[in-house]
């Protein structure tokens, strides 16, 4: 209210000059400039010395009517100001809101990759040589999946180990561990291999994605739950359809930590996207 304070004072004190001077042309004390000698008034000089008061009223109501056109407009001014702020306030609580939700998501999806990680640690600690004893590579095993051939399929040995990569592509929808039609037959033909010539050793099922994994289309939290949903599916079609031995696989995820090429053109991103079938030397047990 201390806005409009000023206003409305100018407006109290033209009322008051304006009550002043209609007072003092109706009193009949005051002495009246206008009577002649004979005491009658003479209208032609009043009213041409009436003129200034009446221009002076006229000028004290016009800038009543401005006060008062000033007046409405703040007054209208203010409660926009009023709606706009209540209308950021909304605005501001609505974001606030969001960010906490986006804060909660993003400690859970931290919080499952973390799990997803040990566990591919446990995997990987299990699977270390004890005592630091070396294990020498069967050659002859070695010899027989050199001479294995599965079309359309990368075979080749790595050391001591043999190493099969399948283009995700093939496999899966892009951004999904959802198998595509054709990927049955592929898999039936890997799963086959293995079972010729490889029915002792330990194989692993590596899944790779690319940099962009999870940007568009999917429902991954992460790449590490890409893969990791990527590598489990094609174990459980192994062991239910296939009836691979479950002691003989294991998973691993490595999401887009291994990139093969670089992930900045759709080519690169495309060869990243992979499913690695590692065969080791070791067997399983049972």
């Amino acid at each position: 209210m201390e806005t409009f304070r000023l206003p409305l004072l100018m407006r109290g004190l033209l009322l008051s000059a304006t009550v002043v001077v209609l007072g003092c042309a109706q009193n009949p004390n005051a002495t009246n400039p206008y009577q002649t000698a004979a005491g009658q008034p003479s209208w032609n000089a009043a009213a041409q010395a009436g003129s200034p008061l009446q221009s002076q009223l006229q000028d004290a109501q016009r800038r009543l009517a401005e006060l008062d056109a000033n007046n409405r407009d703040l007054h209208a001014r203010m409660a926009q100001a009023q709606q706009e702020a209540a209308l950021y306030r909304d605005q501001l609580a609505l974001v606030q809101k969001r960010l906490s939700d986006t804060a909660s998501q993003l400690q859970q999806a931290q919080a499952s990759q973390q799990e997803i990680e040990r566990r591919a640690e446990t995997l990987q600690a299990s699977l270390q040589r004890r005592g630091g004893a070396m294990i020498t590579a069967n050659n002859s095993v070695r010899q027989s999946l050199e001479t294995v051939n599965i079309p359309g399929l990368d075979v080749r040995t790595e050391g001591d180990v043999i190493r099969i990569v399948v283009p995700a592509d093939q496999l899966f929808t892009p951004g999904t561990a959802s198998f595509l039609p054709g990927a049955t037959v592929t898999l039936d033909r890997i799963a086959a291999a293995i079972s010729q010539n490889y029915p002792r050793q330990r194989v692993a099922i590596e899944a790779h994605t690319d940099s962009a994994a999870t940007t568009t289309g999917s429902q991954a939290a992460s790449s590490h739950h890409l893969a990791a949903s990527q590598a489990q599916g094609v174990f459980e079609q192994w062991t239910r359809r296939n009836r691979l031995p479950p002691r003989q696989l294991f998973v691993v995820a490595h999401g887009d930590n291994h990139p093969r090429v670089s992930n900045a053109t759709p080519a690169g991103r495309a060869e990243n996207r992979r499913l690695e079938v590692v065969v080791y030397p070791e067997p399983f047990s049972g």
